[in-house]
């Protein structure tokens, strides 16, 4: 059951432009990509930097607030998951971003394979620190404040910025041109 865009057909293409050149060694023939010089030089440098550092506040942001010790965030499963979900959905905008900017040139196949996986990343990310919020006030209306507020309002402030700095993200990694090297 291999359909347009199925795991068969994605290593064809990739195996497409791999060739054994005259000295046996395999090379990549295929086209490489790096982020545009758009805004003048060194605007590809900034957009790359910019990308690292809202993936390590997005990174901060949802392993933080993990880490708070707010009664409304402990033992309840329905704020518990959510942060799951943010978690994997993380991990996955992770793999994939750091494969796009860690180098200044990207394969083909991989800037195909990888770009929709990131957007798609952020918006499941996005959905899940809403959840999540959503699932903490709740539990704050139905059982109170606990006794440390202050944690509890940093819990929800921060599960409020996960989600937005994820929408963030994928506005400006969508919006980032890719050229030809």
């Amino acid at each position: 059951m291999a359909g347009k865009g199925g795991k068969k057909e994605r290593r064809e293409e990739k195996l497409r432009d791999i060739m054994q050149d005259s000295a046996g060694r395999v090379v990549y023939t295929g086209e490489l990509w790096r982020i545009a010089d758009s805004g003048g030089p060194g605007s590809a440098l900034r957009q790359r930097m910019l990308l690292v550092a809202g993936l390590g506040v997005l990174a901060l942001t949802v392993l933080g607030s993990g880490c708070i010790d707010a009664k409304n965030a402990m033992g309840a499963f329905y704020v518990v998951l959510p942060y799951i979900g943010e978690v994997s959905a993380l991990f996955g905008l992770a793999w994939n971003a750091v494969k796009l900017i860690r180098t200044g040139e990207v394969r083909t196949y991989v800037l195909d394979h990888a770009k929709p996986r990131i957007a798609g990343a952020c918006r499941i990310l996005t959905v899940f620190a809403a959840a999540g919020l959503a699932m903490s006030v709740l539990y704050i209306v139905l059982n109170g404040m606990s006794e440390k507020p202050a944690d509890s309002m940093a819990y929800l402030l921060l599960k409020l910025s996960a989600a937005v700095i994820a929408e963030w993200y994928r506005r400006l990694f969508m919006s980032t041109e890719w050229e030809i090297k």
